[in-house]
């Protein structure tokens, strides 16, 4: 039988998972632990050029641009935020 085994098969991560994580590394050099979908990044401790990282790595993961006019704080106030911009791209 060919193919990946069982074994092999890996939890699938979904857009969310993938914003979470993006926005979690960014938060531990503030030593911020779990966040929910909602917190607020920047009262989470992300500053404004770590925002803009965060928004350049969630393009380079979703293989995507965001457009000027959706370059607004409201749309990465939050991880939740985040994922209905991408949604809303793709």
């Amino acid at each position: 039988m060919n193919g990946p085994s069982m074994d092999d098969a890996r939890p699938v991560q979904t857009p969310r998972d993938m914003i979470t994580g993006i926005v979690s590394r960014a938060l531990r050099s503030k030593g911020v632990g779990e966040i929910s979908a909602d917190d607020n990044l920047r009262d989470a401790g992300l500053s404004s050029l770590e925002l803009v990282n965060v928004m350049l790595a969630v393009e380079d993961t979703f293989d995507l641009t965001f457009p000027p006019e959706k370059l607004i704080p409201e749309n990465f106030q939050s991880v939740s935020a985040i994922e209905a911009l991408v949604a809303s791209l793709v």
